[in-house]
């Protein structure tokens, strides 16, 4: 293992903000070879803990023999966010993966961004572990932009129930999957839920997940056990569900569960005099993929998302 130091920007105010990589050489020279890159904001908690759990797997947990490509592992990009909690860079309130492929002249962001894409370009495949910006618990998934660079037969070695194919916006043109993608590198993100405790079993299966697709693309030589077959969908086939009262929340499903229509799968109770004003219902057959995480919902927020079936 070699740990490389990808930037260095230094602080008037407080120690220099260090971004640094782990890197596994491999043994074969004409294996495809990957990058996995974690925390780009501050509340990115369980992306850290994967990406860093990650290195302690290839530094400790497998033969040095069966890692046949290259693996490049940046577990954290936003330090100077994290050490406050804060989602974006703390100086301007920039998002980071809203920067790429970053500019060498431009703002503090921007200059971050070209020097780890300049490190990370050139790489077989490219991963990047996400979290989502809304509240809730959802099942990981990969998210994979209809860019006309996607790759979604690679994209379904990984395992994961759910693949969301998903239409690019225009600011989608700025993130690292799409820059990745367009520089020659098959880049997907896995999305995480949004939560600041760690989930020990949502964290193994993303890391099994990252492993199966090594595995699967020649990188190691790690056998695993098979995943899901991932069901590919899009925007129409989410059910989007709101809650039509604000109170306590209380959900009744979890994500992966599958729910019948019409079935309860939450209720709204009444935050100061306890009885139940509101319960929601599924509006189709189909599997949780998404719950509001907070206690307190609001009148139409999102509460549930339901992928269809049929």
């Amino acid at each position: 293992m070699k740990k490389i130091e990808i930037l260095r920007i230094e602080s008037l105010s407080r120690a220099p903000l260090v971004v640094e990589g782990y890197l596994f050489e491999g043994s074969d020279p004409k294996a495809p070879s990957i990058a996995i890159v974690g925390a780009m904001g501050g509340d990115t908690i369980l992306p850290l803990y994967c990406a860093s759990t990650m290195v302690d797997f290839f530094k400790n947990k497998i033969e040095k023999e069966n890692i046949k490509g290259n693996i490049l592992i940046i577990p954290s990009i936003n330090h100077y966010a994290l050490n406050i909690g804060k989602r974006f860079w703390p100086l301007d309130n920039t998002d980071l993966n809203m920067m790429f492929p970053g500019y060498e002249l431009g703002e503090t962001t921007q200059r971050i961004a070209k020097k780890v894409f300049d490190v990370l370009n050139g790489y077989t495949y490219g991963i990047i572990l996400e979290k989502r910006p809304d509240p809730a618990v959802c099942l990981p998934y990969i998210k994979l932009y209809k860019s006309g660079y996607e790759d979604l037969k690679a994209a379904k070695k990984f395992g994961f129930k759910i693949l969301h194919h998903k239409k690019m916006k225009s600011i989608d043109t700025v993130t690292l999957q799409y820059n990745w993608q367009l520089w020659g590198t098959k880049a997907f993100s896995i999305m995480c839920s949004n939560e600041t405790q760690i989930d020990k079993k949502i964290a193994s299966q993303i890391n099994q997940a990252m492993t199966r697709f090594m595995d699967k693309s020649g990188i190691i030589d790690y056998h695993i056990f098979n995943g899901y077959e991932s069901t590919v969908i899009n925007r129409d086939s989410i059910e989007v569900i709101k809650s039509l009262k604000s109170g306590i929340f209380i959900g009744k499903e979890l994500p992966g569960n599958y729910v019948s229509k019409d079935q309860v799968i939450g209720e709204v109770v009444h935050s100061l005099e306890g009885n139940i004003i509101y319960e929601i219902l599924s509006p189709c057959n189909g599997m949780i993929t998404c719950v509001y995480s907070n206690s307190l919902i609001y009148e139409n927020a999102v509460a549930f998302r339901v992928a269809k079936i049929g």
